[in-house]
């Protein structure tokens, strides 16, 4: 016990600068914590994660909100074992496997209902790797604890062999994130540019983040010089009074590679109901980034990558 307790002091004190800097940035964008759940009902084309209807029963409604008021270990729904398919998935000329890890305080319900959109959007298989809600205190905490204090723990590691597994058996792996899936895929990255025998795989890797909580995010120099486009290819999609995306990617572009597309004036962080009509429709982008080319089962070419050089788009 006392042995645990001095490692929790000392990586305290060794990340004291982290901690004090993520302190002031909540503090400066409080604001914008109350307007997470807004606006309601702005985008009918989606199936919105505040909506009963949108539930196969009353006992998923049920279960999404117990697990997120009462706190309690749970296990995961999916490792990367289930699959959202779409109504009409597209035939591709490229052979490809799409992820999708859910963020903070997301029931099974919740995170299957955002795969099952991202799959309907995109007219491909979606699988899910579920990070599970141990209750609201201790997501966030656990958060802060692997963005601040750099502890991995349970988020990330069962996901490193399914990515392995899929890099190793398909051109693309096309990996989407929401809020806190955006620090697990920061792991990821970093797990598989770490190692020698998954260092090469990463520049099939295409990683998307929305309302990004992760504070850095590598990228390879020498396998994008090889490659020809970054590595891996990252964009981040940010609404600009979205707290956990005001305190998480737009507060550190410095320190997070890819290209960053952001509405200054929007607020939320539903990923249904706030970002995936936006991203569909182009919205962020101005129909230029490489996931807008997906949407509706199209495919982008191999040129279709934005270089380093932009970092942020209204």
């Amino acid at each position: 016990m006392l042995r645990k307790t001095g490692k929790r002091v000392r990586r305290l004190v060794d990340h004291r600068s982290a901690i004090r800097r993520d302190v002031m940035l909540g503090l400066r964008h409080a604001p914008d914590l109350f307007r997470t759940l807004t606006p309601l009902g702005s985008e009918p084309t989606v199936a919105s994660e505040l909506n009963p209807r949108n539930y196969n029963s009353f006992g998923e409604l049920v279960t999404a909100g117990y697990q997120v008021l009462l706190p309690a270990a749970r296990e995961s729904f999916s490792q990367g074992t289930l699959t959202c398919r779409p109504p009409r998935p597209v035939q591709e000329a490229h052979s490809s496997r799409w992820f999708f890890i859910n963020g903070a305080m997301s029931a099974p319900p919740v995170a299957l209902l955002n795969a099952g959109e991202l799959a309907r959007t995109f007219q491909r298989p979606v699988t899910l790797i579920h990070t599970p809600t141990w209750g609201f205190l201790r997501d966030f905490t656990g958060s802060i604890t692997a963005r601040t204090l750099r502890k991995d723990g349970r988020l990330s590691r069962p996901a490193v062999y399914v990515l392995q597994q899929a890099l190793e058996h398909h051109e693309r792996v096309v990996l989407v994130c929401h809020s806190q899936g955006t620090i697990v895929a920061s792991y990821l990255v970093r797990a598989l540019l770490r190692h020698a025998a998954t260092r090469h795989l990463v520049s099939r890797l295409e990683l998307y983040s929305v309302g990004g909580v992760a504070d850095s995010l590598q990228m390879d120099p020498a396998l994008t010089a090889q490659a020809g486009h970054p590595v891996p290819y990252v964009e981040h999609f940010a609404n600009g009074h979205d707290f956990f995306a005001a305190v998480g990617i737009l507060s550190h572009l410095d320190s997070t590679a890819g290209t960053v597309f952001c509405i200054p004036e929007r607020t939320g962080h539903l990923f249904n109901e706030h970002y995936l009509a936006g991203i569909a429709r182009g919205d962020y982008c101005n129909r230029r980034s490489r996931l807008y080319r997906y949407v509706r089962g199209r495919e982008p070419g191999e040129t279709d990558f934005i270089s380093l050089h932009p970092r942020k788009a209204a």
